[in-house]
């Protein structure tokens, strides 16, 4: 490891073993960027240090503060075997864990998240850590456990279900053709940001696996969201929306699990549990939403049309 050379360096870009991996595969599409500032201390007191006047802090980490050079690889070579093929390398995961944020210039508090939970037999949470705990550190991401109860019912086969049935979770059909019937549900909660800046798009999901074991330890495996049909803009011009494609589901993505709506793809049923003075505060979400919809299942409309896409595979087999 080398310091970084302000006369002669300008910028120092190097791949993490992860990105080498992806590259070499064809499949590495850079498509953001973000700022940190890990290697600053505004303030010396955090190091013990009180002498230090407030004119004095700029020079120091303009000037006389020496920086280190790219760190891309923050795993031995033998400890990353068998981390290639999950894609779940420590450097991706816990390394850089702090981006800047963009704080709302007008409030003199700090960010913070506000999470509530509606609907029928409201989830409850159980208890909630402020980080994440694993062997390599301590991410500063919530951890928030929910306790939700499933309704059941014995039922028996060739007879209307005792009450209404997801069939993904029922069990299977004993000798005599009863089985236990286990009533769909949704887990409705409302994510709001608040003392930062709002925007049109304020929050980016992700969902992963948990696959730890015990020859591997803290493995989150990403999980792919099936790409929904929709118009896009393509240097300028809005063009012709792309039709879904038909995609077998597997344990790779999320919707083979469960299904995750988000703002107007979520059915008027259900939105409506949420109180009126909570959906008014997203000022880019109509409060009369177009979509009618009267039953509980969800159908997904396409924002400019507002036309609902046909199944692409109606007989729920792919050719």
């Amino acid at each position: 490891m080398t310091f970084f050379n302000p006369k002669e360096d300008v910028l120092d870009i190097k791949l993490t073993q992860l990105g080498k991996s992806k590259l070499s595969d064809g499949k590495l599409k850079p498509s953001y960027y973000l700022f940190f500032d890990d290697n600053v201390l505004y303030d010396q007191e955090a190091a013990g240090v009180s002498t230090e006047t407030q004119n004095e802090i700029d020079g120091r980490i303009q000037s006389e503060t020496v920086n280190l050079r790219t760190q891309h690889n923050y795993r031995g070579c033998s400890d990353n075997i068998g981390y290639f093929k999950l894609a779940t390398l420590p450097e991706w995961q816990f390394s850089l864990k702090s981006p800047l944020g963009t704080s709302d210039m007008m409030s003199q508090k700090f960010p913070k998240w506000e999470v509530e939970m509606f609907g029928e037999d409201c989830p409850k949470f159980t208890s909630s850590t402020e980080y994440l705990s694993s062997s390599y550190g301590y991410l500063r991401i919530p951890q928030n456990d929910i306790s939700v109860v499933y309704k059941t019912a014995v039922s028996r086969a060739g007879f209307p279900p005792t009450i209404p049935e997801d069939s993904n979770l029922s069990s299977t059909g004993q000798s005599d053709g009863t089985y236990i019937s286990v009533q769909p549900r949704t887990i409705l909660m409302q994510i709001i940001e608040k003392y930062s800046e709002f925007e049109k798009e304020n929050f980016d999901i992700e969902v992963f696996l948990d696959e730890t074991s015990i020859e591997i330890d803290d493995v989150w495996t990403p999980l792919k969201f099936k790409n929904q049909p929709g118009a896009s803009v393509v240097d300028g011009i809005l063009v012709d929306e792309e039709e879904e494609e038909c995609v077998e589901l597997d344990e790779t993505y999320v919707e083979y699990y469960f299904d995750c709506f988000v703002d107007d793809s979520i059915d008027s049923v259900t939105s409506a549990q949420v109180p009126a003075s909570n959906s008014d505060q997203n000022m880019y979400q109509s409060t009369n939403s177009s979509n009618t919809s009267t039953t509980s299942e969800t159908d997904m409309a396409d924002i400019y049309s507002r036309i609902v896409p046909e199944d692409p595979c109606p007989e729920e087999e792919c050719p």
